[in-house]
């Protein structure tokens, strides 16, 4: 995992690292663009190599449970990782990698905060699989901003055909929303089908299991974990 912007790190940096995320875009860019001004037989193996490569945004308002889903993530796809519980939240963004044969994901988390939002869009070029959390205990304000948020990332033509993989958290609460009733309360019905593949589940990274008191670092996860784990791998490939 590679956290590129600590809790502490300062709003400066944060830009800074927004900059040097529009420089790499534009990199990409420029690359694809030259590729079709290249020798034939070189394109083949440049292809090669970015056929093995996804790139995953995970996106949601703070609080979802981003952080702690990526935690246990790693934790479940990197033999003997550890985490620290609590986790500090994200500032920022922070990219994780995950490895499923082939295949490379960089997942991109990005913070939820309300004065980093207004950066998502920075983000959005070249996603192959846009991961949205929610919070499933949030009370209907969060839920409606939860709403506009997503169909103002849906707007931009970036995201065109982009698949969307929806993660109803923290479903070991008692008032969580199930998945069905997450897909009605965000509305996702009202998104095409011909524009964007979409589908909503379930998760927890709770509770925990007994540990010996004191015990702060885990590589445990909880099975739902997993399974996100295993969607992520099969949307990002389709």
């Amino acid at each position: 995992m590679v956290r590129n912007v600590s809790r502490n790190s300062s709003k400066t940096l944060f830009y800074v690292g927004c900059a040097c995320v529009g420089a790499y875009v534009a990199y990409r860019y420029w690359k694809k663009r030259q590729l079709k001004t290249i020798d034939e037989g070189f394109e083949e193996v440049s292809k090669i190599d970015d056929t093995n490569e996804r790139r995953v945004l995970l996106l949601g308002l703070e609080g979802a449970g981003k952080t702690s889903l990526m935690n246990q993530a790693i934790a479940s796809n990197v033999e003997g990782n550890s985490y620290v519980v609590p986790p500090a939240p994200t500032h920022g963004f922070a990219v994780y990698r995950l490895v499923n044969g082939p295949y490379t994901f960089s997942v991109w988390e990005i913070g939820g905060a309300d004065d980093t939002r207004q950066y998502w869009s920075n983000f959005l070029q070249d996603t192959d699989l846009l991961l949205f959390m929610v919070d499933a205990t949030s009370d209907s304000h969060k839920l409606s901003l939860a709403v506009s948020t997503l169909k103002q990332l849906l707007g931009d033509p970036r995201m065109d055909n982009v698949p969307i993989l929806v993660i109803a958290n923290k479903q070991d609460a008692p008032n969580a929303l199930r998945p069905e009733e997450v897909k009605e309360a965000l509305d996702l019905l009202s998104i095409s089908p011909h524009k964007h593949k979409v589908e909503v589940i379930a998760c927890q990274t709770r509770p925990l299991p007994h540990f010996p008191p004191g015990t702060k670092e885990y590589t445990w996860h909880h099975p739902s974990v997993a399974i996100v784990e295993k969607k992520i791998f099969a949307m990002a490939t389709s």
